[in-house]
């Protein structure tokens, strides 16, 4: 029976990406979306039958930047349905995860994959100018989200 990482490899092998298989619970996949080319890693934890995305938006984040964008994780992680974001102090990155519990209880299918795959994409792209904005534009720290999402069209 092929497991989620199986299932996870057969994608990225039809989609053409780039891949790394870790022994058979941990893969990452190069991902391209709109914004930047993100690094997604996918793991199963099997003693809590989960599964684990956690993709890397590639955004260095200088010293002097950390309180403003860990301010902008909170503002963004209000906005979020699904997973949340985090600033991981070891890599000076922003990191989208997304966990899916009780993997073992539905078959693992390439459906499941690129949905979740398609939503990560999605969420990293949706929020990348916010946090660019932010680490580049030494934008004040307290800048609400939603000075940045206005929509501009069709109004003079």
């Amino acid at each position: 029976m092929l497991n989620l990482i199986d299932v996870t490899e057969m994608v990225a092998t039809k989609m053409d990406l780039s891949y790394n298989r870790f022994e058979d619970d941990e893969i990452t996949i190069t991902l391209k979306g709109k914004q930047s080319v993100y690094e997604l890693t996918v793991m199963l934890g099997r003693e809590c039958d989960t599964v684990y995305f956690s993709c890397n938006l590639n955004l260095f984040v200088p010293k002097k930047r950390r309180t403003a964008i860990i301010n902008a994780i909170i503002q963004a992680n209000i906005q979020m349905w699904i997973g949340h974001f985090d600033f991981v102090q070891e890599y000076n990155s922003i990191f989208y995860s997304l966990s899916i519990p009780f993997v073992s209880s539905f078959l693992a299918d390439e459906v499941i994959v690129e949905s979740s795959m398609r939503i990560i994409i999605g969420e990293c792209d949706r929020f990348f100018h916010y946090f660019l904005a932010l680490i580049d534009n030494n934008l004040p720290t307290d800048i609400s989200i939603d000075a940045l999402f206005i929509e501009s069209a069709g109004e003079a």
